[in-house]
């Protein structure tokens, strides 16, 4: 543990590739692992839906999985860096906006917007990690993401357990907060990182 927060500390303060990377995963993680972990309890006691409800949930979630494959047309007109970091905030408002309405259409709306900017953002990850890293870093650094990743799933685990057993469950809150975390990395990723050029370049022909 004490080593992987060295690890995160030290790629956190450089501002280059690897910067970005963990940013980018820690920023889904956050996004993504809360709107997951309170998502039952959340449309069974705020928005009543039964099986069949969470079903049609579910599906429409996985829907923007297949369409991932989109991705390479987007990336004619857009950057993958810029993309990556539209599809962090996309993630992120639709995290953000789950509970503003307890009803079942928007949560519908809700869910695929954030599931559109997670399997985006997800493709974009991957893409780019095997773009700035050499082959001999590739698997530590990759690792390293996951790690990362791992780390922050628990502390988020934690901090809603705590919260939860603390106090009564303000969804609206807690999916504002972990949204919101999401679009301001993505904030500041786009304001001071640097914009590094894509390995390859999208042709329209």
């Amino acid at each position: 543990m004490p080593n992987m927060i060295g690890t995160l500390r030290d790629a956190l303060g450089r501002g280059d590739q690897k910067t970005l990377l963990f940013l980018l995963a820690i920023g889904n993680t956050i996004a993504f692992a809360t709107w997951q972990v309170l998502l039952n309890n959340f449309v069974v006691e705020e928005v009543a839906f039964t099986g069949r409800e969470i079903g049609v949930l579910q599906s429409l979630r996985e829907v923007p999985g297949f369409l991932a494959f989109t991705a390479i047309l987007v990336m004619i007109y857009l950057r993958q860096q810029t993309f990556a970091l539209l599809s962090l905030a996309t993630l992120g408002i639709g995290t953000a906006i789950t509970a503003f309405f307890p009803q079942a259409l928007w949560l519908y709306f809700a869910t695929v917007l954030m599931s559109i900017g997670f399997h985006y953002l997800e493709t974009l990850q991957n893409s780019l990690s095997l773009q700035w890293l050499s082959k001999e870093e590739a698997p530590v650094v990759m690792g390293q993401l996951l790690s990362a990743k791992s780390l922050c799933n628990f502390a988020i685990l934690s901090a809603l357990y705590l919260y939860l057993a603390l106090f009564s469950a303000n969804y609206t809150l807690i999916y504002c907060l972990a949204g919101g975390s999401a679009v301001a990395i993505a904030v500041y990723c786009r304001l001071r990182i640097p914009h590094f050029p894509d390995a390859v370049v999208q042709r329209k022909s």
